[in-house]
């Protein structure tokens, strides 16, 4: 563990500079300016919505959902006993603004129980302080990373506009909820009532000094149970956690990361954490953060080789230009070779369709994503390999984080330029592939693992979908061993949710 009291003066240094607001936050606590762009994206996306019933899942909700049991279709396998636990944005508008980007949207969590062959349903917003106080105000108050309010109230720290809208883990007997840049709310994994803000140092050394401090949303959960997180500043810096499976504050140390572009994802393995920083900045045009955000093409993308152990750099490499939202694994040999995946895209054009999308745009060009296999090697080269079809949100078994995994699951995009329409399971070792389309009448959300068994191919895939047609969503289990078969349970909704991110599944 590093001095603690080196730490704590690197921690005061990026703490004035700014790292209690991520990338682009700090400079919100100025923003007065008015932006007329708002009003007309709301007219925009409900004009958009009535000739395009597909535009329903990022349509604003306003109310929390009440449990509900859902219809099933097939049976319900005897050994499937847990809840599936998702979140996305679903507070989109209040009064007559729209927000500009998806990812500005106030979170709510969703929760499916399975237990004694039923399956039940509550969805609630989460209760931050930014959602109590607009919601009472009954209009946005605070301008987001791209929406710019008039008089909007000063953003003294990132917690003040933290949605929490990305993700959601469990820690102990919480839920942590989880946004890019702030503090975790936790939250009753029954109830889902949120409580307060986790102070990331608590009972730990660390006492106060990570409250409110940036901490991303995807975070690493080694085989053994204990977290591993980062929280990058828009001043180059980044914090690295590490913390036991109840939340307690292991380790924590910052380290010069040379980085100022948004960082969605990262990976570890059994002994190192891998920072991968694409081949953005925050240089281009316009004033938003998301809106600012370019992708340079003579930019290298850089790994930064970290020991999980001490939190400081080992070896950093060099790769080709480009940008990946996520990552699957990483694992590494003996020798030092280290092996991950990304699903990699070109560009950014798929961040900045998620704010024309916001006005009802669709069907504008988007490169998209695939699988790129990386291999990095001990004398610093590296060899990557491109497989076929369009890839996101991957998933691996959990028992292999970190760890030689050989199959990857994803979801892709066959005809739709909206969302995907598929899932895959990808053998990267003989490249064989196994895949499901659901149709162009379904919106796929991300598909999660949940078996009883540390065996690859093993248990269920578990996801929702949106039906466009019905305007409702529907929960589909397959066996993780043959998606070509399709579902071997469907369960629906009498309504549609909102199309949200991440989530996970917990056994009961």
């Amino acid at each position: 563990m590093m001095n603690r009291r080196h730490f704590i003066k690197n921690l005061s240094i990026i703490a004035g500079s700014g790292l209690a607001m991520a990338p682009g936050m700090q400079a919100l606590a100025k923003i007065v300016e008015p932006a007329p762009s708002a009003l007309s994206s709301k007219a925009q996306f409900a004009r958009a919505l009535k000739n395009n019933p597909a535009l329903i899942g990022f349509a604003n909700i306003t109310e929390n959902f009440a449990l509900k049991a859902l219809t099933i279709e097939g049976k319900m396998p005897g050994d499937l006993s847990g809840t599936l636990y998702r979140i996305g944005p679903a507070g989109h508008e209040r009064g007559n603004l729209r927000y500009s980007h998806l990812f500005e949207g106030d979170g709510m969590l969703h929760s499916f129980n399975f237990s004694d062959g039923k399956i039940f349903h509550q969805g609630k917003f989460i209760n931050t302080p930014k959602f109590a106080t607009e919601k009472q105000a009954g209009k946005f108050l605070y301008s987001g990373p791209d929406t710019k309010i008039s008089g909007a109230l000063a953003v003294h720290h990132a917690d003040s506009i933290n949605p929490s809208n990305t993700n959601v883990i469990s820690v102990g007997d919480k839920l942590w909820t989880l946004w890019e840049a702030g503090s975790p709310m936790q939250v009753n994994p029954q109830t889902l009532d949120s409580r307060d803000w986790a102070n990331l140092g608590q009972n730990s050394p660390f006492e106060q000094s990570l409250k409110g401090m940036p901490f991303s949303a995807h975070p690493k959960i080694d085989p053994g149970g204990d977290i591993f997180n980062f929280g990058l500043n828009g001043n180059g810096q980044a914090v690295f956690y590490h913390l036991s499976a109840n939340g307690r504050m292991k380790n924590a140390a910052v380290v010069d990361a040379g980085y100022r572009g948004m960082l969605h994802d990262f990976l570890i393995t059994h002994k190192h954490v891998l920072l991968i920083l694409p081949s953005l900045s925050p240089n281009g045009t316009g004033k938003g953060f998301f809106e600012r955000t370019r992708f340079e093409k003579e930019q290298p993308m850089r790994v930064l080789v970290i020991d999980k152990a001490e939190l400081t750099i080992k070896k950093s490499y060099q790769l080709p230009p480009g940008f990946a939202f996520h990552f699957g694994n990483a694992w590494e040999e003996r020798d030092g070779t280290i092996h991950f995946d990304a699903s990699l895209y070109p560009d950014v054009s798929s961040l900045h369709n998620l704010s024309t999308l916001m006005q009802g745009e669709v069907g504008k060009h988007t490169n998209r994503s695939q699988t790129v296999l990386y291999t990095l090697k001990p004398n610093g080269g590296f060899t990557q390999q491109y497989i076929d079809g369009d890839s996101e949100f991957p998933r691996i078994y959990d028992h292999l984080v970190g760890q030689r995994n050989r199959l990857l699951y994803t979801t892709g995009n066959k005809n739709n330029t909206l969302w995907a329409d598929s899932i895959r399971r990808l053998n990267t070792d003989t490249g064989a592939v196994d895949e499901y389309y659901y149709g162009e009448d379904y919106l796929v959300e991300e598909h999660v693992i949940t078996t009883t068994k540390a065996r690859e191919g093993s248990g269920y895939l578990l996801g929702t979908a949106l039906h466009v047609p019905s305007k409702r969503t529907c929960i589909n289990l397959f066996q993780a061993d043959n998606l070509s078969q399709g579902p071997v349970m469907r369960a629906w909704l009498p309504y549609h949710i909102p199309l949200g991110f991440h989530g996970n599944f917990q056994r009961a």
